[in-house]
């Protein structure tokens, strides 16, 4: 028993891998003030929603192929209650504050497909800089000593790019990974009710991201 609560333990860690990836490879890096910004177009990006997995202790317990089931059964959740990616609303949100503080001016938004800084900027020719938010993880994990209860992982990075030299001028990164407590939530309270536990939880590592990029890199 002891044994496959550590090997469910490993899985948990797999499933944050990305995070933890971005989380190391990030250095957040503000602008010096939001004076950079002043009147400038801005362009913002939004992507095909990426993979959301759902960690069960069954599906934990069946390896990689438990993993791939996690993954299906997620992207499940997300697509039957219409879950929205948090990106595009801290991006929404970010692109509201710049523009009322700076005078920024929203230069409409591209799809990205390709994570390459200059090949962003030159989906945004219009355009003097890029706002690129995007979603590295966002999963519901259930607790391994805690079978019952889960929490959902949310992080997101963020980039500044000058449309001109296809540089990232700033960057960051935020992680929201709740520890356990008496109100942490079931399976069932995070996906009743078309998933509201799960956007609740979402939504405040949204804000959360949304605060700290807002602060501490566009100094907005």
């Amino acid at each position: 028993m002891k044994f496959l609560i550590q090997k469910m333990a490993c899985y948990a860690t797999f499933l944050a891998f990305p995070l933890l990836v971005s989380c190391v490879s990030t250095t957040n890096t503000g602008l010096s003030s939001s004076s950079v910004l002043q009147n400038k177009r801005v362009c913002s990006t939004y992507r095909d929603k990426p993979a959301f997995a759902a960690m069960t202790p069954g599906k934990a317990a069946f390896g990689v192929i438990g993993a791939a089931a996690m993954i299906s059964s997620g992207n499940n959740i997300v697509r039957s209650n219409n879950v929205a990616d948090p990106a595009d609303g801290i991006s929404k949100e970010l692109m509201t504050a710049a523009a009322k503080k700076n005078g920024v001016k929203p230069a409409g938004a591209v799809k990205v497909t390709d994570e390459n800084p200059a090949s962003i900027a030159k989906l945004a020719s219009n355009a003097d800089y890029v706002l690129d938010v995007r979603t590295i993880n966002w999963s519901m994990v259930y607790y391994p000593m805690h079978l019952g209860t889960y929490r959902v992982i949310y992080s997101a990075k963020l980039r500044l790019i000058d449309c001109k030299t296809g540089k990232v001028v700033a960057e960051g990164f935020h992680a929201r990974i709740p520890e356990r407590n008496d109100q942490s939530p079931g399976y069932d309270d995070l996906v009743d009710h078309q998933a509201a536990g799960l956007k609740k939880e979402l939504q405040i590592g949204a804000k959360e991201a949304q605060a700290t990029f807002k602060s501490n890199i566009l100094k907005l």
